[in-house]
């Protein structure tokens, strides 16, 4: 008999999605994920999406309908992706927790859109636009090992990180039984409607091309939000980040900042009060300049958590420390 991992809880969504082969601990048990839960005459959301890693554009469409493309003009091929709206389900099998499971895959959040057509904007000490976009609606990914998605069963909802070797061997469903059900290489996502604001910095960007530009602005968003939660009061769990292309033509890509809290708590629009604001900068630029590590790299006590492992690689504390000072000096 299989135990189902009722519906997720959409607070947690907004950091991470369960998938194939994660443990999860519920009732003093540690239940191990094996698939995609379906319910009988209800179909899953699938949608196809276009990303551009070089400029941090994401478009998607429902399963079937006209492509979009990319607002950047680069062509990608499109991927696809199911929403585990109804929860997980395990094969029934359970053990003893003896620690907290580990994280197997981790998640990157992508703007999606907003339904504000002509949204406020607030200029803040000279030095950053603000654009209120509530509701505006991220896209959470996770796409498995190396972007190479999970293969999820069409009939019973089993899923695997890797195909099964031999086809002509039917899977067994979360039921135990046999299926021969088609398994479709998807990834897995959610779309988290909540406040967001846009933070577009004036300036000129220390990196000349644009691939490096987007990884800038990655450490500068990841250092605003640490400098937001300070500002804010509020755990730095609350908050994530994300970045896109500028809107405008700026050197700098636009910073998303946006509330864990599906439907948001009003938390981020504070920002565009100017005392708040500043604070938030004089936070951001304390984490990154008086970090120890080496100005050319980053750690877990200045921009590295969990949630960005995706660019620990290429974030800098270093750039972002002296961005930052610069923009403080001309905060008019």
């Amino acid at each position: 008999m299989s135990q189902e991992a009722g519906p997720m809880d959409p607070i947690r969504l907004a950091h991470e999605i369960e998938t194939p082969g994660s443990k999860i601990v519920a009732n003093k048990r540690l239940w191990t994920s094996y698939g995609v839960k379906k319910v009988i005459g209800r179909q899953l959301d699938q949608r196809q999406y276009v990303r551009c890693g070089r400029h941090a554009t994401f478009v998607s469409w429902p399963r079937g309908g006209t492509p979009q493309g990319l607002p950047c003009g680069c062509e990608e091929c499109p991927s696809e992706y199911v929403d585990p709206i109804f929860g997980f389900i395990t094969d029934g099998s359970a053990e003893e927790p003896s620690s907290r499971p580990a994280k197997v895959f981790s998640t990157r959040p992508y703007f999606a859109r907003s339904e504000i057509e002509n949204p406020e904007t607030v200029q803040v000490g000279g030095v950053a636009t603000l654009t209120k976009a509530s509701p505006g609606y991220l896209v959470v990914l996770c796409e498995g090992r190396k972007g190479q998605g999970f293969h999820i069963c069409r009939e019973c909802g089993a899923g695997f990180v890797t195909r099964p070797k031999s086809l002509k061997i039917p899977h067994k469903t979360p039921y135990g039984g046999d299926c021969s059900g088609q398994l479709d290489r998807v990834a897995l996502g959610h779309e988290i409607p909540t406040d967001v604001v846009k933070l577009q910095f004036h300036g000129t960007s220390p990196a000349s091309q644009a691939d490096g530009r987007i990884w800038f602005a990655y450490s500068l968003a990841y250092a605003v939000l640490q400098g937001a939660a300070e500002a804010l009061e509020v755990p730095s769990t609350d908050l994530s980040v994300t970045v896109k292309q500028s809107e405008a033509g700026a050197e700098i890509p636009q910073v998303i900042l946006y509330e864990n809290v599906p439907g948001g708590a009003g938390l981020v629009a504070r920002l565009e009060e100017t005392e708040i604001f500043r604070q938030c900068l004089e936070e951001a630029k304390r984490r990154v300049r008086d970090c120890l590590c080496g100005e050319n790299t980053s750690c877990d006590g200045c921009l590295r958590s969990y949630t960005n492992q995706f660019a620990h690689t290429h974030l800098a504390r270093g750039p972002v420390a002296r961005y930052l000072e610069n923009t403080l000096a001309r905060w008019t």
